[in-house]
């Protein structure tokens, strides 16, 4: 318990620092928390209460503790309630009995309209069986235009994120 409580205390002091302009929100290399909920095959992420992610994971191969998924999502930025659809897959790979590495990637193209991507990798460690604390690299890019509004929201960099399943 007291493992939990130091990782959810260090998420919770972890600070950001952003550059806006011309409508747009960019992050570089700042320690973005991170907050997952998940059930079953549903799962609904935070970062930072400016994105978040309902996703549907999907098993396609699992041996031993490394597999792959398929996912849909749906991505939405705070600025305008911008939502966008996105598909992707994860990778994953037990290297220890609590420690896994990982590597997830999902996008849409919209041609003139806009794109989503999302692209996530680190390590992820399991101190009981329903937690898991991670941190790692992502990027996200996001970019959605409706008649005269744009939502631009652009995330690189490190990141520390806890998940608790239900």
């Amino acid at each position: 318990m007291k493992k939990i409580l130091a990782a959810i205390i260090l998420l919770l002091l972890t600070n950001t620092v952003a550059a806006k302009g011309n409508g747009a929100e960019i992050r570089t290399f700042d320690a973005t928390p991170e907050f997952i909920i998940k059930h079953k095959n549903i799962s609904v992420d935070c970062i930072d209460n400016d994105f978040f992610k309902l996703k549907f994971d999907k098993e396609i191969f699992s041996l031993m503790g490394t597999g792959i998924e398929w996912n849909i999502s749906l991505n939405a930025v705070n600025e305008n309630f911008a939502v966008l659809p996105s598909v992707g897959v994860n990778l994953y790979m037990r290297i220890k009995p609590r420690l896994d590495i990982y590597t997830q990637f999902s996008g849409l193209p919209l041609g003139r309209r806009g794109h989503v991507t999302d692209f996530e990798s680190g390590i992820k460690y399991f101190p009981q069986k329903n937690f898991s604390i991670s941190a790692g690299w992502r990027e996200i890019n996001f970019k959605l235009r409706r008649g005269g509004d744009s939502s631009n929201f652009n995330l690189r960099g490190l990141f520390a994120g806890v998940r608790y399943d239900f």
